[in-house]
């Protein structure tokens, strides 16, 4: 089973998505109590971060980049790809993404 406090390529967890909202708030949101809520915001951020990682990525890589630099970066294009769908499965189900 998924974990989802876990992307699939391990990059984005949910303990490190809450370090920054607790480093960046003088004072937590009153949502942020809220398991479901908060699962959900954390979705939004996977799917927000994984998209424009692999945007930036996409666009630095040209037809003259080489292939030891250009198929990694294409893997991990890919990887950020599957991270966007799984949090926007996690969104629409909840932490159950068995369901999804």
């Amino acid at each position: 089973m998924p974990d989802p406090e876990r992307s699939p390529s391990g990059l984005f967890r949910m303990s490190a998505w809450e370090g920054e909202m607790e480093r960046s708030h003088a004072q937590l949101p009153r949502w942020y109590w809220n398991e479901e809520e908060r699962h959900r915001r954390y979705a939004r951020w996977v799917e927000a971060e994984a998209e424009t990682l692999a945007m930036r990525l996409a666009g630095l890589l040209r037809p003259d980049t080489p292939a030891d630099s250009a198929g990694p970066a294409r893997a991990l294009i890919e990887s950020l790809a599957r991270d966007a769908e799984w949090a926007r499965r996690l969104e629409r189900t909840g932490r159950n993404l068995a369901a999804a």
